[in-house]
């Protein structure tokens, strides 16, 4: 990027450590640090809490310089590592379930994977404001099919049957009524068990991606699995394990780089009846 682009991405850096000074969300973000890592100090959780603030400011910049740039730009912008699970996936013709989460700039990750060839939807929260609708013009303009996140199974179903990707977002919190729970930094945390269920009624094999932020400002997109129940467990069992599986590698994405996770989202909001806190 030349010297104007970077300076707009220090911009949004320096504009998301604002927004953590002026308080907005701060205190739900350290609350999910202590929760996550209670062995480090205050202070090491204010840091972090900073840095993740600056890492979602330079995420905005960073959507608004990659939505015109040239393909060949991008390339050299963003890596895969790991693809070659997806294409084998891919290859058996049953589509793919790919689990995302709120980490790294899992917007950039879409157009990345669009510039491939990719023919994927992802279900998504129906969100309000002028910037959300500005998302939402982003990720059609790509090519991106938005699936709701509620009466859209049959459409995620068709989509996977014609060979499709099909992306499910399973590290928000959900009410007890749609999720289930599962350990996340050995607290229970109400899941999404959708990605286990699509890859289960259809066949498709289940992954997971994950773009990280490297210390050049470049990204590198990896991919995990194919994940899949244990042998001999079935049913609702088999659910809840595979949803453990890919809840697991959400949690070693973020203690790997925790400064790139959503901390500002009350993951452990929704708690199991017996437990109030």
């Amino acid at each position: 990027m030349g010297r104007l682009s970077c300076a707009l991405l220090g911009l949004g850096s320096a504009l998301g450590r604002l927004v953590y000074l002026l308080g907005i969300r701060r205190r739900v973000a350290l609350e999910g640090l202590a929760r996550a890592f209670p062995e480090l100090s205050a202070a090491e959780r204010r840091r972090l809490a900073r840095d993740c603030y600056a890492h979602l400011g330079r995420g905005l910049m960073e959507i608004l310089l990659t939505r015109r740039m040239p393909s060949d730009a991008l390339d050299d912008f963003v890596s895969f590592e790991g693809y070659e699970r997806w294409q084998a996936a891919n290859a058996l013709g049953k589509g793919v379930v790919v689990a995302m989460a709120h980490f790294g700039n899992w917007e950039l990750l879409g157009r990345a994977c669009a510039r491939r060839g990719m023919r994927f939807g992802v279900i998504v929260r129906n969100l309000r404001g002028r910037f959300n609708r500005a998302l939402t013009s982003w990720r059609e303009e790509i090519g991106m099919g938005l699936l709701a996140d509620r009466g859209s199974t049959l459409d995620a179903l068709r989509r996977l049957r014609s060979g499709e990707t099909l992306a499910v977002i399973v590290d928000q919190n959900m009410r007890p009524s749609r999720g289930i729970f599962v350990p996340f930094f050995g607290t229970l945390a109400c899941t999404t068990p959708a990605a286990a269920v699509f890859s289960m009624r259809t066949g498709a094999p289940l992954l997971a991606v994950f773009p990280v932020r490297q210390p050049d400002g470049t990204h590198r997109i990896y991919w995990e699995g194919p994940f899949s129940a244990p042998k001999g467990v079935d049913g609702h069992d088999a659910v809840v394990a595979l949803t453990e599986e890919i809840t697991r590698a959400v949690e070693r994405a973020v203690r790997e780089h925790p400064e790139q996770w959503f901390w500002v989202h009350r993951r452990w909001k929704t708690r199991p009846p017996e437990i109030s806190a």
